[in-house]
C-alpha cells in the first residue's frame, strides 16, 4: 500500500511540476512576443510632452542635380514653425567652393521654410556642392523652434536640439 502511494504522489508531483513548466514557458514565450510587439511602437507614442518639429523633406533631393545656378532650397517640416526664429543666424547655406554663408533670400510660413541665393551660387567648372544647416540648438544666436517654443530635432534623435545638414549637388 505504502509503494502505491507513494507511486501516487510520485505522479502528482510530477504532474505538478509539468504543468508548472508549461505555464512557465508559456508566460515566458507570451512576454518575449509582447517585448517585441512593444518595440515596434515608436518611442514618439510615449513622449510627454510637445514632440519636437523634425524635417520630412528637402528639394533638391540628393539624388537630383539642380542644372539652375540659383535654384531655391525647400525645406518641409513635420510641424509649423516659428518664422520669427528662421533667420540668417538659424540657416546657414553654403557653396563647396566659397567659404563663407551665402546671402539670399529666406521665406518660412507654417511647414515650409524657402532659401533662394540673392545670385548664382558659386562653382568651378559649372559645378558645385551646396549644404543648408538649419540650426537646432542654441549657441547664443538662436535656434529655430516650432510654434510651441520648442527647438527643432535637427539630429533626429526624438529629442529638442541639434542641427540639420543637408547637401546636394548643382551643375550647369
Amino acid at each position: 500500500m505504502g509503494a502505491v502511494a507513494g507511486t501516487a504522489a510520485g505522479i502528482t508531483g510530477g504532474l505538478v511540476a509539468g504543468v508548472t513548466l508549461k505555464y512557465a514557458y508559456d508566460k515566458y514565450i507570451q512576454e518575449q512576443q509582447m517585448h517585441k510587439r512593444l518595440k515596434s511602437i515608436p518611442r514618439r507614442v510615449f513622449r510627454r510632452g510637445p514632440a519636437p518639429a523634425t524635417v520630412r523633406a528637402v528639394y533638391p533631393d540628393h539624388q537630383t542635380f539642380s542644372h539652375n545656378m540659383k535654384s531655391p532650397i525647400w525645406v518641409e517640416f513635420d510641424a509649423p514653425i516659428d518664422s520669427s526664429t528662421v533667420t540668417k543666424d538659424t540657416v546657414i547655406v553654403k557653396s563647396s567652393v566659397f567659404d563663407e554663408p551665402l546671402d539670399g533670400f529666406l521665406d518660412a510660413g507654417g511647414r515650409i521654410l524657402m532659401f533662394r541665393p540673392y545670385g548664382k551660387y558659386p562653382a568651378e567648372n559649372g559645378r558645385a556642392k551646396i549644404s543648408i544647416t538649419l540650426i537646432g540648438t542654441d549657441t547664443g544666436s538662436g535656434a529655430i523652434t516650432d510654434t510651441k517654443g520648442v527647438p527643432l530635432d535637427g539630429d533626429k534623435d526624438g529629442k529638442a536640439g541639434g542641427d540639420f545638414e543637408y547637401k546636394f549637388s548643382i551643375m550647369k
